[in-house]
């Protein structure tokens, strides 16, 4: 009701009274009033009853005011028209038109990102980028090996497996040469593909299953390599004739198992739940980094016999214990700092562990390997992310949620088929004879057999069942970086 309606109607009301007065002088004055005023209380009766009847027939549709209004605007000839373009818009949208186009369009995608990256890169680097440059060859393994990684997953066989073959074709149609600076370069990838499997084996370590297998992951790093040296300084001797010292050394090249294969295989499986409750993964990603400083040193000590001067001979003796030593300090030391460094409640919390974590695993693995001690480094890394990842814990984070852990899986995606196409890629078969591989294979065969054999001694008399040992006994078999490694130690003579 405005302030108008009630002005008019108190004027009646007034006008009213003052003529009923005039005309009931003789009649009772407060019957007189009430009668006067029923105009006024008529009309703000009415429209109390317009008010009630339209409230009665908004209830009644289950409709607000504002409801009404978005349904009137909505009924207009423009949003009408602009409906109409926006679901013709989806619907001619190639996902909607035909599902199976979303891969196509994944693909196409990266292909698109790929092409403005490199002409990104040309714009800055120009000729260094051309397809003839060292550069261009360089992405083309990895991207080649991308794809072929992905492609073997797709009849459920280890990406990796792609990738190494790649690697392998490329180098050896030509199309893959890398010297002086570039091979450098190379080698150094190499190690920080390594450097962030590594950390991601440490941040999934079980520190109840390292307690509870202790003693067995000693055994497993061990007997097994010193086994397999043995057998194949023995075979070398019988077959090829090589001398004893000689032998030995292939023996400590074949005995190393790499841990850039082992640690992402038993990763995708812990992470589906296998294995979990004994520790499997934890045991032997855990053996596999003494494995290697135990196959490097045998592999140092050995070389420095042959190539013995003299005086180098303790040095080399002694070099294996000053590789353990440093790596566990490091690993401790580092590892204590990162749980107090940055404060849990910090903004940036999982950026910094990230990037704290990953460069000193990176200071690590590349800094043993400057001053000669590069057994110390992959330890070093491994241990630091277990005890930071520790701590961590501690403070609330847990196995489920662990983001630093997450980030580095999605790095790895990265740097899978960088670490493997490049080990591909130092494959030359036509240095290759066919009388030498045949009796290679030969020796590599009898060693593994008495390896699977030392691996299942290695892993009795503790909780696994007998399939969990043939397992574990056949997940240390692969061989990969750390032979490249030993291939480029024995150069340096």
């Amino acid at each position: 009701m405005s302030i108008n309606d009630l002005t008019n109607a108190v004027q009646l009301s007034s006008t009213s009274y003052t003529d009923g007065y005039k005309q009931r002088s003789d009649g009772n004055p407060a019957e007189v009033a009430r009668e006067q005023m029923n105009p006024l209380l008529n009309h703000i009766s009415e429209r109390n009853e317009l008010s009630t009847t339209s409230n009665k027939s908004v209830i009644g549709t289950g409709k607000n005011e504002n409801t009404i209004l978005t349904e009137q605007a909505d009924s207009s000839p423009d949003y009408k028209r602009s409906s109409v373009v926006k679901r013709i818009a989806e619907n001619l949208a190639p996902a909607n038109l035909c599902p199976q186009f979303n891969l196509p369009l994944r693909i196409a995608t990266v292909i698109l990102m790929l092409l403005l990256l490199w002409g990104v890169m040309f714009t800055i680097f120009q000729d260094a980028v051309l397809p003839q440059s060292k550069i261009f060859e360089l992405t083309t393994v990895v991207i080649l090996a991308y794809i072929a990684g992905w492609l073997v997953s797709l009849i459920r066989l280890p990406p990796l497996l792609g990738m190494l073959v790649t690697g392998i074709l490329l180098r050896n149609i030509g199309s893959f040469h890398m010297v002086g600076s570039y091979a450098t370069a190379v080698s150094t990838l190499r190690l920080v593909a390594m450097v962030v499997i590594l950390i991601k084996a440490g941040l999934g370590l079980d520190s109840a299953a390292l307690r509870r297998l202790s003693f067995v992951v000693t055994k497993l790093a061990f007997i097994p390599c010193l086994v397999e040296a043995a057998t194949d300084a023995v075979v070398a001797h019988l077959v090829l004739g090589f001398p004893w010292l000689w032998g030995t050394l292939l023996g400590f090249v074949l005995g190393a198992v790499s841990p850039a294969v082992v640690v992402p295989s038993l990763l995708g499986l812990q992470e589906k739940g296998y294995g979990e409750d004994k520790g499997i993964s934890t045991l032997v990603i855990a053996a596999s980094s003494i494995d290697d400083i135990a196959a490097i040193s045998g592999f140092g000590v050995v070389l420095g016999l042959i190539f013995s001067k003299g005086g180098d001979l303790m040095q080399q003796l002694v070099h294996g214990p000053i590789e353990v030593a440093i790596g566990l300090s490091f690993g401790v030391g580092w590892g204590i700092l990162l749980m107090f460094f940055p404060h849990k409640d910090d903004l940036w919390v999982v950026g910094e562990r990230t990037f704290l974590i990953g460069g000193g695993g990176l200071f690590a693995v590349l800094g043993s390997s400057l001053v000669g001690y590069s057994g110390a480094g992959p330890l070093g890394c491994i241990i630091a992310a277990f005890v930071a990842c520790s701590g961590w814990k501690l403070q609330g984070w847990s196995s489920n949620f662990n983001p630093v852990a997450d980030i580095y899986g999605d790095i790895w995606k990265v740097f899978q088929p960088v670490l493997f196409g490049l080990i591909g890629t130092e494959i030359d078969l036509s240095q290759l004879e066919e009388n030498t591989v045949l009796y290679g294979l030969c020796i590599l065969a009898v060693g593994l057999m008495l390896r699977l054999l030392a691996s299942c001694f290695a892993t009795m008399g503790g909780t696994l069942n007998p399939r969990e040992i043939l397992f574990v006994a056949i997940a240390w078999f692969p061989k990969a970086t750390v032979q490249v490694t030993m291939y480029g130690l024995s150069k340096t003579p």
